[in-house]
């Protein structure tokens, strides 16, 4: 599920997506602060909502695993060498991406 988020310091909208744990049905909400395709994968860079205004703030970054008409199914991407290519990806003048 995609919502938007608005912050005061911001001119645009970004989007905002709300995860469930498959195990124990927690959701998260967190901000797309960036999206890219790579080698026929989709891979989004998130940050939890409640951090957005911490620079210091762990990202995730998510693989589209699966989709349907009304979900899209996201996973952390945990692999070593995968993570390293895809967080080369998202580095740029608006943010820095340390890992």
């Amino acid at each position: 599920m995609a919502d938007d988020f608005e912050r005061d310091d911001m001119d645009e909208e970004v989007p905002v997506i709300t995860m469930v744990d498959d195990e124990t049905g927690e959701e998260t909400e967190c901000v797309v602060i960036d999206r890219i395709s790579n080698n026929g994968a989709e891979y989004m860079l998130v940050i939890e909502s409640q951090y957005i205004d911490d620079d210091e703030a762990d990202a995730k970054i998510l693989k589209v695993v699966g989709e349907t008409e009304d979900d899209i199914t996201y996973s952390v991407v945990d692999d070593g060498e995968e993570f390293e290519a895809v967080a080369a990806l998202f580095g740029n003048d608006e943010y820095d991406v340390e890992f």
